[in-house]
């Protein structure tokens, strides 16, 4: 299985919201901002650390990024590339493939939903 070791420093993007997916990031070192755009500005959903995964919803489903990853701090990833996980994940049975692509739909409307949620969040503050 090839996988790359990539650096990336502070602010720097690692993928971009709605673009095409072929990867799947370990976050080695460092920290990540998952971020959703909101107009000319971004609203996180999360944080990603050490040891963490990021990318992987796009793997089951293959639709595009569903959200913007940059880098807080410089961050070390390991990066592995669709194709290279395509023989193992070709072996798995249909219904564990279903069931995997069902949850990676759940988690994208519940990103969505966290944006929304957040989105009125701030709406509430502005007017108070």
């Amino acid at each position: 299985m090839a996988a790359y070791a990539r650096s990336y420093k502070a602010g720097q993007v690692l993928f971009e919201e709605g673009s095409p997916s072929v990867s799947i990031f370990i976050i080695k070192k460092g920290a990540v901002s998952i971020r959703k755009i909101k107009g000319k500005h971004f609203v996180e959903i999360a944080k990603v650390q050490a040891n963490e995964v990021i990318g992987e919803l796009s793997f089951f489903d293959r639709n595009p990024r569903s959200a913007t990853a940059v880098a807080i701090i410089d961050v070390d990833a390991l990066e592995i590339p669709f194709e290279s996980m395509e023989k193992i994940y070709n072996g798995i049975p249909d219904y564990l493939k279903a069931i995997m692509a069902s949850m990676a739909e759940r988690l994208r409307k519940a990103n969505e939903q966290i944006r929304v949620l957040q989105k009125q969040l701030h709406r509430n503050k502005d007017e108070e």
